[in-house]
């Protein structure tokens, strides 16, 4: 159970919130002062979520989902972008965008591409193993 809450409750809780935020009509985001802000924040949210799907299946226990942990991180993504931008069709005073579920894929691809050559293929100099010299 302690697995299961550091490797999927985050991705897990971020769906949950961003299924939660778009139930609601007309929240106003902070406005950066450009006409595509709100791609931005597409971007961003599901960037993190891209992060956290590749970690949970990479550090999973199912060698299925260790060995498509970036694949499988940029389908499950992209599919709960496209859901919630249709469930965000249907709540009044809110609108779906295919530029919206776009930025989400992007966000989506880059991070996981992030996790996946910084983190899993070691290649971050922060994270590295290093040989103990006992």
């Amino acid at each position: 159970m302690k697995k299961f809450l550091t490797v999927h409750f985050p991705w897990l809780l971020l769906m949950i919130a961003v299924t939660i935020e778009s139930s609601f009509s007309n929240i106003p985001a902070p406005d950066l002062g450009i006409s595509f802000s709100d791609k931005i924040y597409h971007f961003i949210v599901y960037g993190i979520l891209g992060w956290f799907l590749a970690r949970g299946f990479h550090l999973s226990n199912t060698d299925f989902l260790k060995k498509h942990a970036f694949l499988l991180a940029v389908i499950v993504g992209a599919l709960f972008g496209l859901s919630d931008e249709w469930h965000q069709s249907m709540v009044p005073g809110r609108d779906s965008e295919f530029l919206d579920w776009v930025a989400d894929c992007l966000g989506i691809i880059i991070f996981a591409w992030s996790y996946h050559h910084l983190f899993r293929l070691n290649k971050f100099p922060l994270f590295r193993r290093t040989k103990s010299t006992n």
